[in-house]
């Protein structure tokens, strides 16, 4: 009796070490299932957030590429001149426009018109077209005519017998367009076709417009976001699937973002496939999950250790995509966005710290690219880069602003220092490269602005250093020329222009390049 007393109270103790222990066991695999899944959860939403910022600053950068491609047309002598006789000629859209806005660009529609789709000049793949043809896009920018027209006549001011535009003093701490205000721009549905409209009034370089000019022409640009750019915009923010399609239509399991102003359901936005780095937890964890049931205290460090590796891999990850986003990938150099930050940062402290910014393009580029390859121009460039990166050394910044144009901001430098450095530019750029057992020969040519004393903003110090390079490249290439030795325009009233994305396409300060 005692024997079967003694059996059962040990059969219950078993039965409640057991029990405890299965349920310390389902506590810690309830624990750590809760914790697995909050973490996929925050890392879905921290993946996700990241993708969204990444496409939507990526469409912002598109539609400011377009507004500063437009604006090296719209604010222009040159076209303002020309609409002077209610058109533009063939000849000017022959020698001004084929060339780049639509070979080069892709732009699908340039229209002149005022508030009213009263148009003067249409013109669609770079070719005339009656003025009928262009009723259904006016009608898709209707919002952005009247937005643009407003915009104008709130900077006009009467200036006896002529209109001023009364320019607002940006921001100093974000590059600003160099007019402010005037254009208006979306992306939306144009031609069946996801698109980037820009509007903006024709206004001349002097900022004065005759009275009789009074009422402005309008510059209607549409620029469609093709297959090939979304699929090189995917590819370039590492998302799956992106695509341009109706709200209600997106594929399953797809992630948006709204584009443009359109809030109806109908209205397309950009969808894409999600990385999900939840699953990819899940599937890391889950397995140390089962055996930390068993071995809990040997197996929680390793899961704090795993926690901390992903989400060491996510900032790792982020932090590369912002280093991405400020350089160049092929040599490594800054990239016009990141040019843009240091060159801001640097005017910010100008007129107590000058600099120097010297403005670089290498000579017969061209020529090598098309005899030898884009291979051996590829090496050309990420030889030029290291030879300039080590000859600026600690005291100086390279970028290479696109192509075969390099740009070099100079702190704690003296003006014969400055001009010896540049010299020596040249000489690196005449120095041969050994590609494949050849010896490839180019050249350099420089320009070079002083802070403050040729400006004190962006537009001001770029247009002055690049007069200065092309004035070199005038009096005959491979040399050196600064802006003291030609005439520039009187820009230094704190004007900044558009700011846009970083990357080798960023076109943050708006530099007119003449041959």
């Amino acid at each position: 009796m005692d024997k079967t007393l003694r059996l059962a109270k040990r059969s219950r103790t078993v039965w409640a070490i057991h029990a405890a222990c299965t349920l310390v066991a389902v506590l810690i695999i309830a624990s750590l299932i809760f914790v697995l899944d909050r973490s996929v959860d925050e890392a879905d939403r921290f993946g996700l957030s990241a993708e969204r910022r990444l496409v939507a600053n990526e469409l912002r950068h598109q539609m400011d590429a377009v507004v500063q491609f437009q604006a090296q047309l719209s604010f222009w002598d040159k076209t303002y001149d020309e609409l002077a006789k209610g058109h533009v000629s063939d000849a000017f859209v022959a020698d001004e426009l084929s060339g780049w806005l639509w070979e080069d660009y892709g732009f699908s529609w340039l229209i002149m018109t005022d508030v009213d789709h009263n148009t003067s000049t249409v013109l669609k793949g770079g070719v005339a077209v009656p003025s009928e043809t262009a009723r259904v896009p006016l009608e898709e920018v209707d919002d952005l005519l009247d937005e643009a027209k407003r915009r104008y006549d709130n900077v006009l001011r009467n200036s006896r017998d002529s209109y001023a535009l009364d320019v607002v003093t940006p921001d100093p701490q974000s590059l600003m367009p160099s007019v402010p205000g005037i254009h208006a721009v979306d992306l939306r549905e144009i031609d069946g076709r996801m698109s980037v409209a820009v509007v903006q009034a024709v206004i001349p370089e002097t900022l004065v417009v005759p009275a009789e000019r009074r009422a402005p022409v309008l510059m209607v640009s549409v620029r469609p976001v093709t297959a090939k750019m979304t699929r090189e915009i995917a590819a370039r923010l590492g998302v799956r699937g992106l695509a341009f399609v109706p709200l209600t239509e997106r594929p399953k399991g797809s992630v948006y973002t709204s584009v443009g102003r359109c809030s109806d359901a109908s209205c397309l936005v950009a969808a894409w496939m999600p990385q999900s780095p939840g699953g990819f937890v899940r599937a890391e964890l889950l397995p140390s999950v089962i055996v930390m049931a068993i071995v809990a205290a040997l197996l929680m460090a390793f899961v704090a250790f795993r926690f901390s590796t992903l989400f060491a891999a996510l900032q790792q990850s982020e932090a590369l995509n912002r280093h991405l986003a400020k350089h160049d990938r092929l040599t490594g150099l800054l990239n016009r966005s990141g040019f843009d930050d240091m060159l801001a940062a640097a005017l910010l402290r100008a007129k107590t710290h000058p600099f120097t910014l010297v403005y670089a393009d290498l000579d017969a580029f061209k020529a090598v690219n098309d005899r030898y390859g884009h291979a051996a121009g590829d090496a050309v460039l990420v030889a030029m880069a290291e030879r300039f990166r080590n000859r600026a050394g600690p005291k100086g910044t390279v970028a290479r602003l696109g192509g075969d144009e390099f740009a070099i901001i100079l702190g704690d430098c003296s003006e014969t220092d400055a001009r010896s450095l540049a010299t020596g530019l040249v000489a690196d750029a005449q120095t041969p490269v050994a590609f494949n057992g050849q010896l490839l020969v180019v050249g350099g040519s420089a320009g070079i602005a002083f802070a403050p004393r040729h400006g004190l903003t962006a537009r001001a110090l770029l247009l002055a250093a690049d007069e200065a390079l092309y004035l070199a490249k005038r009096r005959g290439r491979n040399r050196v020329e600064t802006a003291d030795d030609t005439v520039l325009p009187d820009d230094t009233s704190g004007e900044q222009p558009t700011a846009g994305p970083s990357g080798p396409g960023d076109f943050s300060t708006p530099v007119r390049y003449r041959a």
